[in-house]
């Protein structure tokens, strides 16, 4: 099994099931149906409609042991923001306690809120002016502008410009936040998150690994500098431009999310991406994948005598970087036209394979100078008087490198980017088993 076939299977399974979607969806029909069709209500009910991550089909299954489902609900009236929002707010409330199933009705600093047995409901009354949505607030009686057919919108838009993949890569991102953001903090959520997610997307990244690698490296890169200085970064609304998605959010907040970005990439960076590592980063819902490396015969070098070979050059740039910060992976080739990406180190592959190395790096190293390191264990490449181990060029797009497996040994690859003379990042050794 394939990495991208272990994400596609880990995406089924932290779904909501159908049967939490029926149940979801028959009760916000029920209560919209109660809404339009009340004697006195439904005059001033101009239309209704689902909001939030199932209307936009971006939800996740609920926390183990949590059976709680929250679902958003917006109320278009035909009041104005003349009004007071307080008073519309506490109408709505009062015409849903008129309920017997709606008893548990309550009032919320935006909504009102209810509650049933394992699903939570906020029915959100909104004022229109002109075709412009205002939500009110039960503290002052005031209306803020908001757009939430704008989102659902936006977000469709998002998901077509990236092949149907940016709505799945969320669902990803939200188990991420939920695996590992500790209760006692507050990371960026929701539509907060949705639009990170979306600032930073990678481009031309088809694979789920290498959208969720690069993605953190995006963003990573885009806030570390801002939060050194002090600076919280902002989330502007994709449909209201003027409004801060952050600004409920503190800088440490921020600070937290960050650090737990680079502790996934440090962790891919020191064990690779493997099942095993995104095991660890998303939880055990990821599939414990059967594709592991093959067992190595004792012909193959260990690693330290791997690393220590002597036609191994030392890199002649200074070296900026202490830790491996870039991630290299290798599409395969096969003698028999069979194609693979590879992302984990020691694979056994046969002689007369073709090998793309690619590394993934963020936006910031994208005009960085690529060199590679290759280095031939064994006694094939050392009859061959091929043991390499110097610096060579990219020689494919991208700063890639095209390599054919032609001796049997325990072989391996290094990237250096290199800016001014420097090196600014590396990756680990990246070693494949020819037999």
């Amino acid at each position: 099994m394939s990495l991208q076939s272990d994400f596609q299977t880990f995406l089924s399974d932290i779904e909501p099931s159908k049967t939490t979607v029926e149940q979801i969806s028959a009760a916000h029909k029920a209560l919209r149906g109660y809404l339009s069709a009340h004697e006195h209500y439904g005059e001033h009910c101009v239309r209704t409609y689902l909001s939030g991550s199932y209307a936009k089909h971006t939800s996740i299954r609920p926390a183990k042991d949590d059976d709680n489902r929250d679902v958003d609900i917006i109320v278009e009236t035909d009041y104005g923001s003349d009004a007071n929002s307080a008073n519309v707010i506490t109408e709505l409330r009062d015409i849903l306690l008129g309920s017997s199933k709606y008893a548990s009705a309550h009032l919320q600093t935006h909504s009102v809120g209810i509650s049933f047995s394992n699903l939570d409901i906020d029915v959100v009354p909104l004022a229109v002016d002109d075709e412009t949505c205002f939500i009110g607030c039960i503290d002052d009686g005031r209306w803020t502008e908001t757009n939430p057919k704008g989102h659902i919108e936006w977000s469709t838009t998002v998901n077509a410009e990236h092949d149907g993949r940016f709505k799945p890569v969320v669902k990803i991102m939200k188990w991420w936040r939920r695996e590992n953001c500790p209760e006692e903090e507050r990371w960026p959520k929701g539509i907060t998150l949705e639009k990170i997610i979306a600032d930073h997307y990678p481009e031309d990244v088809t694979l789920y690994e290498d959208i969720i690698v690069q993605l953190m490296e995006n963003i990573a890169e885009s806030y570390d500098g801002l939060l050194a200085d002090g600076i919280k970064p902002q989330v502007i609304d994709p449909s209201l431009t003027t409004n801060d998605l952050a600004s409920g959010y503190r800088r440490e907040d921020f600070e937290a999310f960050v650090r737990a970005i680079h502790a996934a990439l440090d962790l891919i960076s020191e064990e690779g991406s493997t099942s095993s590592t995104w095991r660890k980063i998303l939880g055990n819902r990821f599939p414990a994948s059967s594709r592991n490396a093959s067992a190595l015969s004792p012909a193959y070098l260990s690693t330290a005598a791997a690393l220590s070979v002597p036609h191994r050059k030392t890199p002649p740039w200074p070296m900026a970087c202490q830790r491996p910060g870039v991630i290299v992976v290798a599409d395969v080739t096969y003698p028999d036209g069979k194609r693979e990406r590879i992302t984990t180190n020691d694979r056994v592959i046969p002689k007369k394979c073709e090998i793309d190395y690619k590394v993934l790096r963020p936006l910031s190293l994208a005009t960085a100078k690529v060199k590679w390191q290759v280095v031939n264990t064994g006694a094939e490449a050392q009859a061959a008087k091929q043991p390499r181990g110097e610096f060579n060029d990219s020689n494919i797009e991208k700063g890639g490198r095209h390599e054919s497996t032609a001796y049997r040994g325990r072989h391996y690859v290094q990237c250096f980017l290199i800016k001014n003379d420097r090196c600014v990042a590396r990756s680990k050794e990246f070693f494949i088993n020819v037999e």
